[in-house]
């Protein structure tokens, strides 16, 4: 038995995930999820996501592209509710009603179709032919 304290969990899934036949994908997502925490922290501070990626890759907390990345900031950090709506648990309360509601008058009713005073179509535009040996005092 060793003496040295056992690795994090994170840790633990992370070499996990690496010696698994999984798919590329599913490895890549669980890198980024166990530094999302970190990323979360870093954009909140206002750092670029290039160069949040780099000091990552630099670290060897994950191995995989830029545009995987970017991707996965977008869908899991920036707009997570569109990238897998999950039903929480516990409803929120719903918001509270404004003290002024704003009322819209109603719209006004169409009028009653006549077939005898319906308008005609318009004519279709005639179309724009150059003319095949243009004047140049027409241009002056």
């Amino acid at each position: 038995m060793t003496d040295s304290p056992p690795k994090p969990f994170v840790e633990r899934l992370r070499d996990r995930a690496a010696r698994s036949k999984a798919a590329a994908g599913g490895r890549n997502r669980a890198a980024f999820l166990s530094a999302k925490p970190d990323v979360q922290a870093a954009l909140d501070d206002g750092w670029p996501v290039s160069q949040i990626w780099e000091a990552l890759v630099e670290e060897g907390r994950i191995d995989f592209s830029y545009v995987w990345f970017a991707k996965y900031v977008r869908d899991l950090i920036r707009k997570p509710a569109l990238a897998a709506p999950v039903a929480d648990p516990v409803q929120a309360p719903p918001p509270a009603a404004s003290p002024s509601p704003i009322v819209q008058p109603p719209a006004p009713a169409p009028a009653p179709a006549d077939d005898a005073t319906a308008p005609e179509p318009r004519p279709r535009p005639k179309r724009f032919h150059h003319p095949e040996s243009p004047d140049m005092k027409d241009y002056l």
